[in-house]
């Protein structure tokens, strides 16, 4: 009987064990996904400057090989 009551005991602990851990991930996930917005935002090209882009690069293929 008493090893049944050591053994509720610990899987309750690894319960509540892994219930913290799972917060810490969703905190985690929470600040990743803040960050991947205000990069989103920096890196943000027009077609115009995409295409400037494209034919400076041609250009100096063109002139260095």
């Amino acid at each position: 009987m008493a090893y049944e009551g050591y053994m509720l005991v610990l899987f309750g602990v690894v319960i509540i064990t892994q219930q913290f851990i799972l917060y810490l991930m969703y905190v985690r996930i929470q600040q990743l996904l803040k960050e991947i917005s205000t990069v989103d935002g920096k890196i943000r090209i027009t077609d115009t400057e995409l295409e400037n882009l494209i034919t400076r690069v041609m250009e100096f293929k063109r002139g260095k090989i």
